[in-house]
Protein backbone atom coordinates (compact mmCIF):
# COMPACT_ATOMS: atom_id res chain seq x y z
CA UNK A 1 0.00 0.00 0.00
CA UNK A 2 2.74 2.40 1.01
CA UNK A 3 4.75 1.55 -2.11
CA UNK A 4 1.70 2.26 -4.28
CA UNK A 5 1.20 5.66 -2.66
CA UNK A 6 4.89 6.41 -3.06
CA UNK A 7 4.72 5.53 -6.74
CA UNK A 8 1.68 7.76 -7.23
CA UNK A 9 3.41 10.64 -5.48
CA UNK A 10 6.53 10.15 -7.59
CA UNK A 11 4.44 10.14 -10.77
CA UNK A 12 2.62 13.26 -9.60
CA UNK A 13 5.92 15.03 -8.99
CA UNK A 14 7.17 13.94 -12.41
CA UNK A 15 3.98 15.32 -13.98
CA UNK A 16 3.78 18.55 -11.98
CA UNK A 17 7.25 19.78 -12.92
CA UNK A 18 6.72 19.85 -16.71
CA UNK A 19 3.13 21.02 -16.18
CA UNK A 20 4.37 24.00 -14.17
CA UNK A 21 6.60 25.00 -17.09
CA UNK A 22 3.81 24.56 -19.64
CA UNK A 23 1.10 26.33 -17.62
CA UNK A 24 2.12 29.95 -18.43
CA UNK A 25 2.34 29.21 -22.16
CA UNK A 26 -1.00 27.40 -22.10
CA UNK A 27 -2.58 30.29 -20.22
CA UNK A 28 -1.34 32.76 -22.83
CA UNK A 29 -2.62 30.46 -25.59
CA UNK A 30 -6.06 30.30 -23.99
CA UNK A 31 -6.26 34.05 -23.49
CA UNK A 32 -5.04 34.93 -26.99
CA UNK A 33 -6.73 32.19 -29.05
CA UNK A 34 -9.38 30.15 -27.27
CA UNK A 35 -11.32 32.96 -25.58
CA UNK A 36 -11.55 35.17 -28.71
CA UNK A 37 -12.58 32.13 -30.77
CA UNK A 38 -15.33 31.25 -28.28
CA UNK A 39 -16.49 34.88 -28.22
CA UNK A 40 -16.59 35.00 -32.04
CA UNK A 41 -18.62 31.79 -32.18
CA UNK A 42 -21.21 33.11 -29.72
CA UNK A 43 -21.36 36.53 -31.40
CA UNK A 44 -22.00 34.91 -34.80
CA UNK A 45 -25.38 33.75 -33.47
CA UNK A 46 -26.43 37.26 -32.35
CA UNK A 47 -27.95 40.30 -34.05
CA UNK A 48 -25.12 42.48 -32.77
CA UNK A 49 -25.20 45.95 -34.36
CA UNK A 50 -22.54 48.06 -32.62
CA UNK A 51 -24.48 51.37 -32.26
CA UNK A 52 -27.30 49.36 -30.66
CA UNK A 53 -25.17 46.91 -28.76
CA UNK A 54 -27.52 47.06 -25.77
CA UNK A 55 -30.20 45.43 -27.97
CA UNK A 56 -28.03 42.50 -29.03
CA UNK A 57 -29.60 39.11 -28.69
CA UNK A 58 -29.66 35.57 -29.96
CA UNK A 59 -30.92 35.25 -33.54
CA UNK A 60 -30.06 31.63 -34.27
CA UNK A 61 -28.73 30.96 -37.76
CA UNK A 62 -29.99 34.22 -39.28
CA UNK A 63 -26.49 35.57 -39.92
CA UNK A 64 -25.46 32.36 -41.66
CA UNK A 65 -28.69 32.27 -43.69
CA UNK A 66 -28.06 35.84 -44.83
CA UNK A 67 -24.50 34.93 -45.70
CA UNK A 68 -25.66 32.18 -48.08
CA UNK A 69 -27.76 34.72 -50.01
CA UNK A 70 -25.15 37.50 -49.89
CA UNK A 71 -23.78 38.09 -53.40
CA UNK A 72 -20.96 40.21 -52.01
CA UNK A 73 -19.83 37.27 -49.89
CA UNK A 74 -19.73 34.92 -52.88
CA UNK A 75 -17.88 37.49 -54.99
CA UNK A 76 -15.30 37.93 -52.21
CA UNK A 77 -14.99 34.15 -51.89
CA UNK A 78 -14.36 33.86 -55.64
CA UNK A 79 -11.67 36.54 -55.56
CA UNK A 80 -10.08 34.84 -52.55
CA UNK A 81 -9.96 31.54 -54.44
CA UNK A 82 -8.38 33.19 -57.50
CA UNK A 83 -5.85 35.05 -55.35
CA UNK A 84 -4.84 31.98 -53.33
CA UNK A 85 -4.66 29.62 -56.31
CA UNK A 86 -2.79 31.97 -58.66
CA UNK A 87 -0.34 33.15 -55.99
CA UNK A 88 0.43 29.62 -54.78
CA UNK A 89 1.00 28.19 -58.27
CA UNK A 90 3.27 31.06 -59.34
CA UNK A 91 5.21 30.96 -56.07
CA UNK A 92 5.70 27.20 -56.40
CA UNK A 93 6.91 27.40 -60.00
CA UNK A 94 9.26 30.33 -59.37
CA UNK A 95 10.40 28.82 -56.07
CA UNK A 96 11.31 25.56 -57.78
CA UNK A 97 13.11 27.28 -60.66
CA UNK A 98 15.17 29.57 -58.41
CA UNK A 99 15.92 26.79 -55.91
CA UNK A 100 17.16 24.45 -58.65
CA UNK A 101 19.31 27.22 -60.14
CA UNK A 102 20.87 27.98 -56.76
CA UNK A 103 21.32 24.27 -56.04
CA UNK A 104 23.36 23.88 -59.21
CA UNK A 105 25.31 27.10 -58.59
CA UNK A 106 25.73 27.03 -54.82
CA UNK A 107 28.32 29.78 -54.79
CA UNK A 108 25.50 32.17 -55.69
CA UNK A 109 23.66 31.51 -52.41
CA UNK A 110 26.24 33.37 -50.36
CA UNK A 111 26.55 36.18 -52.88
CA UNK A 112 22.79 36.64 -53.23
CA UNK A 113 21.75 35.86 -49.64
CA UNK A 114 20.75 39.43 -48.82
CA UNK A 115 18.84 39.85 -52.07
CA UNK A 116 17.03 36.55 -51.54
CA UNK A 117 15.95 37.40 -48.00
CA UNK A 118 15.09 41.05 -48.69
CA UNK A 119 11.39 40.53 -49.57
CA UNK A 120 10.90 38.36 -46.48
CA UNK A 121 12.46 40.69 -43.92
CA UNK A 122 10.64 43.83 -45.11
CA UNK A 123 7.40 44.38 -43.20
CA UNK A 124 4.17 43.95 -45.20
CA UNK A 125 3.21 47.58 -44.51
CA UNK A 126 6.45 48.85 -46.04
CA UNK A 127 6.02 46.46 -48.98
CA UNK A 128 2.50 47.74 -49.59
CA UNK A 129 3.55 51.40 -49.56
CA UNK A 130 6.51 50.77 -51.90
CA UNK A 131 4.41 48.84 -54.39
CA UNK A 132 1.68 51.46 -54.23
CA UNK A 133 4.27 53.97 -55.48
CA UNK A 134 5.53 51.55 -58.13
CA UNK A 135 1.98 51.04 -59.40
CA UNK A 136 1.35 54.77 -59.95
CA UNK A 137 0.09 55.10 -63.57
CA UNK A 138 1.85 58.43 -64.17
CA UNK A 139 4.88 58.42 -61.85
CA UNK A 140 5.40 54.73 -61.12
CA UNK A 141 8.63 52.98 -62.03
CA UNK A 142 6.85 49.96 -63.54
CA UNK A 143 5.14 51.91 -66.33
CA UNK A 144 8.38 53.83 -66.93
CA UNK A 145 10.34 50.59 -67.46
CA UNK A 146 7.61 48.92 -69.52
CA UNK A 147 7.52 51.92 -71.85
CA UNK A 148 11.03 50.99 -73.04
CA UNK A 149 9.68 47.74 -74.49
CA UNK A 150 6.56 49.34 -75.91
CA UNK A 151 4.14 48.19 -73.21
CA UNK A 152 1.66 50.16 -71.17
CA UNK A 153 0.86 52.38 -69.59
CA UNK A 154 -1.15 50.19 -67.24
CA UNK A 155 -3.49 51.46 -64.52
CA UNK A 156 -2.53 48.63 -62.15
CA UNK A 157 -4.34 48.99 -58.81
CA UNK A 158 -6.50 51.82 -60.16
CA UNK A 159 -8.23 49.54 -62.69
CA UNK A 160 -10.92 47.06 -61.56
CA UNK A 161 -9.64 44.57 -64.15
CA UNK A 162 -5.96 44.86 -63.20
CA UNK A 163 -6.07 45.48 -59.45
CA UNK A 164 -6.27 41.84 -58.34
CA UNK A 165 -3.46 40.86 -60.73
CA UNK A 166 -1.36 43.69 -59.28
CA UNK A 167 -1.85 42.40 -55.74
CA UNK A 168 -0.95 38.88 -56.84
CA UNK A 169 2.31 40.32 -58.19
CA UNK A 170 3.02 41.90 -54.78
CA UNK A 171 2.26 38.67 -52.95
CA UNK A 172 4.42 36.59 -55.29
CA UNK A 173 7.34 39.02 -55.01
CA UNK A 174 7.27 39.00 -51.22
CA UNK A 175 6.67 35.33 -50.48
CA UNK A 176 8.27 33.34 -53.31
CA UNK A 177 11.59 33.36 -51.35
CA UNK A 178 9.88 31.48 -48.51
CA UNK A 179 8.96 28.50 -50.69
CA UNK A 180 12.27 28.79 -52.53
CA UNK A 181 14.21 28.45 -49.25
CA UNK A 182 12.08 25.46 -48.22
CA UNK A 183 12.69 23.74 -51.56
CA UNK A 184 16.40 24.61 -51.56
CA UNK A 185 16.82 23.25 -48.03
CA UNK A 186 15.00 20.10 -49.06
CA UNK A 187 17.28 19.65 -52.07
CA UNK A 188 20.33 19.87 -49.81
CA UNK A 189 19.04 16.98 -47.69
CA UNK A 190 18.42 14.61 -50.62
CA UNK A 191 20.87 11.71 -51.03
CA UNK A 192 22.84 12.22 -54.24
CA UNK A 193 23.43 8.47 -54.60
CA UNK A 194 19.91 7.91 -55.93
CA UNK A 195 20.23 10.65 -58.54
CA UNK A 196 23.68 9.40 -59.59
CA UNK A 197 22.37 5.84 -59.96
CA UNK A 198 19.48 7.07 -62.10
CA UNK A 199 21.85 9.02 -64.35
CA UNK A 200 24.03 5.94 -64.78
CA UNK A 201 20.92 4.02 -65.84
CA UNK A 202 20.31 6.62 -68.54
CA UNK A 203 17.77 8.94 -66.89
CA UNK A 204 17.75 12.51 -68.17
CA UNK A 205 17.61 15.52 -65.78
CA UNK A 206 13.81 15.80 -66.05
CA UNK A 207 13.34 12.11 -65.21
CA UNK A 208 15.70 12.42 -62.25
CA UNK A 209 13.76 15.40 -60.95
CA UNK A 210 10.28 13.94 -61.56
CA UNK A 211 10.88 10.38 -60.38
CA UNK A 212 13.45 10.85 -57.61
CA UNK A 213 13.81 14.37 -56.28
CA UNK A 214 10.18 15.48 -56.40
CA UNK A 215 8.79 12.44 -54.48
CA UNK A 216 11.51 12.86 -51.84
CA UNK A 217 10.73 16.57 -51.56
CA UNK A 218 7.00 15.99 -51.18
CA UNK A 219 6.78 15.91 -47.34
CA UNK A 220 8.66 19.17 -46.76
CA UNK A 221 7.02 20.76 -49.81
CA UNK A 222 3.51 19.97 -48.55
CA UNK A 223 4.30 21.54 -45.18
CA UNK A 224 5.35 24.71 -47.00
CA UNK A 225 2.16 24.64 -49.07
CA UNK A 226 0.02 24.28 -45.93
CA UNK A 227 1.59 27.35 -44.33
CA UNK A 228 1.33 29.37 -47.55
CA UNK A 229 -2.34 28.51 -48.09
CA UNK A 230 -3.17 29.51 -44.53
CA UNK A 231 -1.28 32.80 -44.92
CA UNK A 232 -2.84 33.54 -48.33
CA UNK A 233 -6.39 32.95 -47.08
CA UNK A 234 -5.78 35.38 -44.21
CA UNK A 235 -3.94 38.05 -46.23
CA UNK A 236 -5.20 41.47 -45.18
CA UNK A 237 -2.49 44.10 -44.78
CA UNK A 238 -1.37 44.39 -48.41
CA UNK A 239 -4.95 44.44 -49.69
CA UNK A 240 -6.00 47.07 -47.17
CA UNK A 241 -3.05 49.42 -47.62
CA UNK A 242 -2.68 49.15 -51.39
CA UNK A 243 -6.30 49.22 -52.47
CA UNK A 244 -8.67 48.80 -49.50
CA UNK A 245 -10.65 46.33 -51.57
CA UNK A 246 -10.99 48.70 -54.52
CA UNK A 247 -11.54 50.10 -56.98
CA UNK A 248 -15.07 49.44 -55.78
CA UNK A 249 -14.95 45.91 -54.43
CA UNK A 250 -12.72 44.52 -57.20
CA UNK A 251 -10.05 43.32 -54.74
CA UNK A 252 -12.24 42.63 -51.72
CA UNK A 253 -11.39 39.20 -50.34
CA UNK A 254 -13.08 37.37 -47.47
CA UNK A 255 -10.63 38.83 -44.95
CA UNK A 256 -11.43 42.36 -46.11
CA UNK A 257 -15.17 41.68 -46.14
CA UNK A 258 -14.97 40.50 -42.53
CA UNK A 259 -13.24 43.77 -41.64
CA UNK A 260 -15.70 45.90 -43.62
CA UNK A 261 -18.73 44.19 -42.08
CA UNK A 262 -17.42 44.71 -38.57
CA UNK A 263 -15.68 48.08 -38.64
CA UNK A 264 -17.33 49.89 -41.56
CA UNK A 265 -20.90 48.58 -41.36
CA UNK A 266 -20.59 47.92 -37.59
CA UNK A 267 -22.44 44.59 -37.95
CA UNK A 268 -20.44 42.61 -35.44
CA UNK A 269 -22.74 39.60 -35.48
CA UNK A 270 -22.60 39.24 -39.25
CA UNK A 271 -18.84 39.91 -39.27
CA UNK A 272 -18.38 37.14 -36.70
CA UNK A 273 -20.35 34.73 -38.91
CA UNK A 274 -18.11 35.66 -41.85
CA UNK A 275 -15.04 35.17 -39.68
CA UNK A 276 -16.23 31.71 -38.66
CA UNK A 277 -16.78 30.74 -42.29
CA UNK A 278 -13.27 31.95 -43.15
CA UNK A 279 -11.92 29.98 -40.19
CA UNK A 280 -13.68 26.83 -41.42
CA UNK A 281 -12.33 27.38 -44.95
CA UNK A 282 -8.79 27.67 -43.56
CA UNK A 283 -9.29 24.57 -41.41
CA UNK A 284 -10.81 22.51 -44.25
CA UNK A 285 -8.08 23.58 -46.68
CA UNK A 286 -5.39 22.57 -44.20
CA UNK A 287 -6.95 19.16 -43.55
CA UNK A 288 -7.40 18.45 -47.27
CA UNK A 289 -3.80 19.38 -48.11
CA UNK A 290 -2.42 17.36 -45.20
CA UNK A 291 -4.43 14.28 -46.18
CA UNK A 292 -3.77 14.65 -49.90
CA UNK A 293 -0.06 15.12 -49.33
CA UNK A 294 0.10 12.49 -46.57
CA UNK A 295 1.90 15.03 -44.39
CA UNK A 296 3.06 13.82 -40.99
CA UNK A 297 2.53 16.56 -38.39
CA UNK A 298 4.30 16.16 -35.07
Amino acid sequence: MHSTLANLRAKARDWLLPASFLAPALLVLIVINVIPLFYTITTSFQNYYLPKSFERGFNGLDNYAELVLDQRFWAAAGRTFIFVTASLIIELVLGFVIALMLFRQRWAVGALRGLILLPIIITPIAVAFVWRLLFSPSLGLLNYLLAFVGLGPFEWIYSPNQALISLIIVEVWQHTPELMLIIYTGLLTLPEELSDAARIDGANPWQVFKNIKLPLLKPILMVGIVFRVIALLKTFDVFYIVGRGGPGTSTETLALYVYASGFSFLRMGYASALAMVLFLIVLASTILIVRWGDVKIG
